[in-house]
This record gives C-alpha cells, sequence and structure tokens, in this order.
C-alpha cells in the first residue's frame, strides 16, 4: 500500500529535501501554526501532483512523499512526517552525489526528533507510560497499544458543492472580520483563507494542463473530455458547481489537498446536479457512469487500503429521488471498476427501491465484494443511544476505514487505539505476568490456577482490561490535545461543523463533537477461552487449571489430550448459548466501560469498535497458546466472526450467534461472510433470501466475499494466476496474492459457505 498508482513516480527525493528546507524557513519566520501548515501546503503542491493520465476524466494524481504533511499513514504520514525506513533504504541502496547524500542524512537527524510522532509519543502522560510504552504493536507483545493518526475525516462534502470555493472564501473571510472585531485568532482565518487561494491555483494547475493535453492530441473524443475538463476546472475557480463532473472535479481537488482518504455521501452532494444533468440532456446515464468510474479509479489510486470509503443510500438524504437515481450509477461504476478501491458502502433500509437492492446483490455475487451492506433500521437507533443523539443527528452516520463509525462532519473519533483483549487474558492467567517478556505487565493478580472460582477470575480479567481501557482515553484525549496545538488542518477545518462558528481548528477547540474509538481485537478468542475455562476447569472438573497452565506454557507440546479437550469446548458460531452468552457478556462490559471513560478524560463520547483489517494475524503472532485450543502465534478470529474453521454447524447456526451482541453500545462491528460463487449464484433465490433474512432479524451490516470453489486454493499455488482475485480480509479488501502468507492462510483457512 502507499505506493500510489501513478505512471513515472518520482524516482528520488528531491521533494522532501525541498519540502524540508520549506518547513525550516517557515519556522524561523511564523509562529502560528496555521501559517506554518499554508507554508508546508505551498511546498507540497503542486510539486507532489502527477499529470493528467489518459483515462482520466477528472483531473488530479499525487504520490505523497516520504517527508510531509499527512494526517494520518494512508496519506504519507501523521502531521509533520518522516518515513524512516524508506530515506534509510534511500541512502543505503541508492546512487546520488555528495550533496544529495549530505541532504538524506540531514533529513534523518532534522526529523528523528521533530515529526509528530516523536513529539506524540515523547510527551504523553508519565501516567500511562508504563500501559503504554510504545506504538510497536507489529514487532512487540503488548496488550494495547496507541495508534498515531487522525483517521476518518468525513467533511461537509455537501456544503462545499453548494457554495463552492468562492461561498467558503466568503465564509472563513466573515468570520475573519468577526475574528478582528473580536480578538479571536485572525492568524487561523488569514491562512484559512491563503490555503483556498492555493486550492485554487491547483485548479489553474490542472486546468492549463488539460488544455495542453487537448491541444495535443489527435483522438477527437479524447480532445472533447480534455476541454470538459479544462472548462470544469475553470469554473469551480469562480462559482458552485453546476453540473456532476463539476461537483466531482472540486471534491476531489478539495480532497487531495486536504488530504482525505473518506469520500462521503455521494448520492447527496452530486445526486441532485446529476438528475439535473440528466433531465436536462447534457449528460448520458453512460457518461454518468463513465464519470464516477473515473472518480472511483482516481480514489483506487491512493492505495490506502482500510479507507476510501464511498457512501450511498440509507435515512437522512435530501432528496431521496435523485439520490436513488445516483446511486444506481454509482454500483454500476462500483461493478466496473474491480480494483480494491473505493470500499463502496450502501446504507439500506426497509425504503431502499427493489432496483438498488438487485443491482448491489449482482455487483456483489460478480465477486466484487462491494457494496458493503449497512442496515439503517438498525443502525439508525442504535447510533442514537450509543452516541447519545437525536434521530436527525444519527442518521448522519458514516463508516470509515474499517467500520469504525462517526457522524458526518459533525463528529471526530478517530480510533487510536487498539485493545488486545485475547493478550491480555493471557496475562490474567498468570496473574499479570508477560512469559515472552518475561516480565509483570499491569496489575498484579491471583492467577488461574489459585483462583477458587470462574467469577473470582473473571473479576482479575477484567481489573486487567480496566487498566488498559483507562489508558486508553486518557492517551486518546491528550492525542487531541497535543494535535490541536500543533496542527490547525485548514481544508478539513473549513468544513466541520462547529470550527468556523467557534474561530478554532478542529481539534483545538472547534470540532462540534470531539470523540475517540477504542479498536478491539481477540474478543471472539478471548470468549471462546473463557468458555473452556468455565467449563472444564470449573464445572467438569476435566482439566485442572495448573495443567492447563502448564499445556499452555508447552504450547501443547507432547499435550495433545489438553489440546483436544480445549478445541472441544463450545465455541462462538454455532449458536451454541453457553458460548455465545459468554460473548455478549463481554461485548457488553468491553462497551460499557469503553464508553464510560468519556465524561472522565473530557470527551464527547468514547466506544469500542470491534472491527478488523490484518491485525487479527499480526497482533496473534505475539499471543501465546491460549484455553480455546489456540496455539501460539496463530491468527485470532477476525472482528465478529467465528474463529476459523470452528463454526461447524453451518451457516444458519453461525449467523444466529452472529446476530446475538448488541448494535446499540458501540461505534462498529463488522461481520465478514463468504459464500462459494457456486452456491451463491446456483441458488440465487435463496441465497438472496437468506442475506435478506439475517437483515430482517437484526443484522447491522455484512461484508460479503462470493468465491470460486477452489479459487483461494489454486491463487496460493499459482498467483500469477489470479491476480484479480479480490477478498474481504476484515475491514478492507484486497488483492488475494497480495496478502503476505499467513494472512492468505488465515483467510483460506476460514470457513467458506
Amino acid at each position: 500500500m502507499n505506493n500510489f498508482k501513478v505512471k513515472n513516480p518520482r524516482t528520488d527525493l528531491s521533494f522532501e529535501i525541498a519540502f524540508t528546507k520549506a518547513y525550516r524557513k517557515a519556522v524561523d519566520s511564523v509562529s502560528h501554526p496555521a501559517k506554518l501548515e499554508a507554508a508546508c501546503l505551498r511546498a507540497q503542491f503542486p510539486a507532489i501532483l502527477h499529470p493528467i493520465q489518459e483515462e482520466d476524466l477528472i483531473a488530479g494524481r499525487m504520490q505523497m512523499g516520504v517527508v510531509g504533511l499527512g494526517i494520518q499513514h494512508q496519506t504519507g504520514g501523521f502531521g509533520y512526517y518522516i518515513n524512516e525506513e524508506k530515506v534509510t533504504a534511500e541512502l543505503e541502496f541508492k546512487a546520488g552525489n555528495a550533496q544529495y547524500r549530505e541532504d538524506l542524512n540531514d533529513l534523518l537527524t532534522y526529523w528523528k526528533g521533530r515529526c509528530t510522532n516523536a513529539v506524540v509519543l515523547r510527551n504523553r502522560p508519565e501516567s500511562i507510560r508504563e500501559a503504554l510504552p510504545n506504538d510497536l504493536w507489529r514487532t512487540m507483545p503488548l496488550p494495547a497499544s496507541p495508534i498515531l493518526r487522525m483517521a476518518g475525516a468525513y467533511i461537509d462534502f455537501d456544503k462545499l458543492v453548494k457554495i463552492g470555493l468562492p461561498g467558503l472564501k466568503a465564509e472563513v473571510d466573515a468570520y475573519r472580520k468577526k475574528a478582528v472585531e473580536s480578538a479571536g485568532d485572525v492568524e487561523l482565518h488569514e491562512a484559512m483563507l491563503d490555503t483556498l487561494e492555493l486550492l485554487g491555483e491547483v485548479c489553474l494547475h490542472y486546468e492549463k494542463q488539460a488544455q495542453r493535453l487537448a491541444e495535443e492530441t489527435k483522438d477527437d473524443k479524447r480532445r472533447v473530455e480534455l476541454v470538459r475538463m479544462s472548462l470544469s476546472l475553470a469554473a469551480i475557480r469562480s462559482a458552485p458547481p453546476t453540473s456532476l463532473l463539476q461537483a466531482l472535479q472540486l471534491v476531489w481537488i478539495y480532497s487531495l489537498m486536504a488530504p482525505l482518504i473518506e469520500f462521503g455521501r455521494l448520492d447527496v452532494y452530486a445526486g441532485d446536479l446529476y438528475a439535473h444533468d440528466v433531465d436536462s440532456g447534457i449528460i448520458s446515464e453512460e457518461g454518468a457512469v463513465q464519470l464516477v468510474e473515473s472518480f472511483f479509479r482516481l480514489i483506487d489510486h491512493l492505495d490506502c487500503e482500510t479507507d476510501g470509503r464511498v457512501i450511498v443510500g440509507g435515512y437522512g438524504r435530501r432528496n431521496p429521488q435523485a439520490a436513488d437515481r445516483m446511486c444506481l450509477v454509482a454500483i454500476e461504476a462500483c461493478r466496473r471498476v474491480k480494483e480494491v478501491l473505493p470500499q463502496f458502502t450502501l446504507r439500506f433500509n426497509k425504503e431502499t427501491p427493489k432496483p438498488v437492492w438487485d443491482a448491489a446483490m449482482r455487483c456483489i455475487e460478480e465477486g466484487r465484494t462491494y457494496p458493503l451492506l449497512y442496515n439503517d433500521d438498525v443502525l439508525v437507533p442504535g447510533v442514537m443511544k450509543a452516541f447519545r443523539v437525536d434521530r436527525a443527528r444519527a442518521e448522519s452516520y458514516m463508516p470509515l476505514g474499517c467500520g469504525e463509525i462517526e457522524l458526518d462532519h459533525y463528529s471526530f473519533g478517530t480510533p487510536s487505539g487498539s485493545l488486545n483483549t485475547l493478550k491480555i487474558l493471557e496475562l490474567a492467567i498468570r496473574g499479570g505476568y508477560e512469559p515472552q517478556l518475561d516480565q509483570q505487565k499491569g496489575p498484579v493478580t491471583t492467577p488461574l490456577a489459585s483462583c477458587a472460582t470462574f467469577d473470582e477470575f473473571l473479576s482479575n480479567y477484567k481489573k486487567h482490561l480496566n487498566y488498559y481501557i483507562e489508558a486508553q482515553a486518557v492517551f486518546e484525549k491528550y492525542e487531541y490535545e497535543i494535535t490541536g496545538r500543533m496542527h490547525p488542518f485548514m481544508l478539513v477545518t473549513m468544513l466541520y461543523d462547529g470550527c468556523l462558528e467557534r474561530g478554532k481548528a478542529v481539534f483545538n477547540g472547534g470540532c462540534a463533537s470531539l470523540g475517540g474509538t477504542l479498536e478491539m481485537y481477540g474478543n471472539v478468542n478471548a470468549a471462546n477461552a473463557l468458555s473452556a475455562i468455565k467449563k472444564l476447569v470449573f464445572e467438569e472438573k476435566k482439566l485442572p487449571a495448573a495443567r492447563l497452565v502448564e499445556a499452555l506454557d508447552r504450547n501443547f507440546v507432547e499435550r495433545e489430550a489438553e489440546l483436544k479437550l480445549m478445541r472441544d469446548a463450545p465455541k462462538y458460531g454455532n449458536d451454541d448459548d453457553y458460548v455465545d452468552s459468554i460473548f455478549v457478556e463481554l461485548h457488553n462490559y468491553l462497551s460499557a466501560y469503553i464508553t464510560e471513560q468519556a465524561p472522565k478524560v473530557g470527551l464527547d463520547s468514547y466506544l469500542g469498535v470491534t472491527i478488523n483489517n490484518a491485525q487479527n494475524t499480526t497482533l496473534g503472532r505475539w499471543v501465546g497458546a491460549t484455553p480455546d485450543g489456540r496455539k501460539a502465534g496463530a491468527p485470532m478470529a477476525n472482528a465478529n466472526n467465528p474463529a476459523p474453521g470452528t463454526d461447524k454447524r453451518g451457516i444458519t447456526a453461525m449467523l444466529n450467534s452472529l446476530l446475538k451482541p448488541s448494535h446499540d453500545n458501540h461505534a462498529g462491528m463488522v461481520s465478514n461472510l463468504r459464500f462459494t460463487k457456486e452456491l451463491f449464484t446456483g441458488s440465487r433465490d435463496k441465497m438472496h433470501g437468506l442475506v435478506q433474512n439475517y437483515f430482517d432479524r437484526g443484522a447491522a451490516h455484512a461484508m460479503i466475499t462470493v468465491i470460486g470453489k477452489d479459487d483461494l486454493r489454486n491463487a496460493m499455488l499459482r498467483p500469477t494466476e489470479y491476480r484479480d482475485l479480490i477478498v474481504r480480509v476484515g475491514g478492507f479488501s484486497a488483492r488475494f496474492v497480495d496478502l503476505k502468507k499467513d494472512v492468505q492462510q488465515e483467510i483460506y483457512d476460514r470457513v467458506t459457505y
């Protein structure tokens, strides 16, 4: 990921050297963080932009530097960032004159302690340093880890399209005048206006490029496309968009420069203009599909893996009739653009027109893994309760990244921490002792072998969970505070509710609702392990606790009898209330305790999320053998799904288990379902009915992969023949052959129905 799909990518780090020089110059001449950001944006744009490519109907491609200004790792990095590994590789393996190499050494030494990551980690509160020693979750056995980023900005694209650049400039200038009168932050508003001027200059940059390409091409059709592109870029510099092309062009350029990787409710901000264009004969339906295809290919070129969301459908849309027409266009574009991105998402409800639903099912059964399906009739009431908002606000909910939820251009809930609940169970079993590092971590509690009852052990486990949850909440609030002082992120601030009205940047008191989310991994395995402990140790007394722990310490070597007992214990995913109730109780406890932290640390909300990217595999490497019969280092279950191979009673039983957790006490819980193509298309009516019944019975969402019976096995054996095989990993999709081998194996081991 993060390679940016552009032709002729930059071959050296000249941009990074120039950016660093511009940053140094700005630091010497300005003190306000917004002025510094404006100067850095001018150093970054148009320097990192790439030319219009032959297939583009919308202008704008970029390649973020390995040094630069971003918001999270998918946009290069967090804040002012450096990718030390890539700079070091340039020094070690690439040619360059003495001055170039000197400049690269300068980059490394200059940014080492000045990049935002370093500043945030260095200054974290003393009270959480023991619980959160570092963010090296990829290579260290950490029960919990901070994640340094500001992920998931959903700006007000609808407002942007309605008022355009001139309207936004006028609004910012009006607030600048108020700031002058009230002794407010005038410099922030001045820097915003400078940034909007730069955005207009970028439009002009591409306008001239499109004009030149139109003059040079000998292809009449391409000439028309380029002339339209050039005229649209000129138009959006001086007026709000009046066509679908202009709307998509403005949204795209603004997103590139922010830089954003979530693209909002497409059918809302583009639906009215699409309907007008088609009804007026300005564009054909096929022409509109091709425009959206181009928009989607540009999103895919960002190569941002877990994000790149485009949302359509659901409650709360301004003009549902026009929006539903736009839905069909967007679904068709998704069907045709056979790429990993965008993470195309359909919010649906009981009022969703049948043609929209049928088009979505067609897209899924052709193997696209999209659209991701979100049930508004379950989620809107759930969001109302979890976020404590009214229905109108809840109808603006937006899934981001791997499945976290926030409220469109109103709340910010970056998932800036991960909690490995299975790793924490491993500690609790040993009273807080961490066997891989041979050290005590967190609370000291009575080890499992000395607990008299299951309830005593469960209470101890919760003490360990609480310790890390509390630390993560403190970090979340702290990260906002230090980031807010350093980074105004002006292009986000200008289109987030509350910011202009308060005269403050988004993370410095501007955001209307500043919340957070805590990613949880290992819940299913932890529930399975608790089930085994409860049944085998305390109820049936088939396995003394000391013997169980000794088998875990040996990773079951020469302990086959104990392994069989643990693997035969009840497992989530089989509609077995014994273990399913343990999972639900654990889920509810975690959700409630996480939620309780918000008022304690001063956040508007703090909610748990049970989502997954490949971290179920990565974090699993650092968890030893566990009482569910999982061996040391093996992957954990993916999100809300059964552990691979443990759901043995069929699809109905598995779905029944998935339906049991509540959806009103958290900010996201994803479910991945995988069906063979032979079943899904061979029994189309039956399978469509099964999916519909699943939602009718209270399911919140489903992420469905339809795949040939033997495709995964063949792709592992002959990867060159399966380059286009896309699978749902967790909260993101990927080309199967591009995944790491252990992630491929974990996906292969999941049950396919």
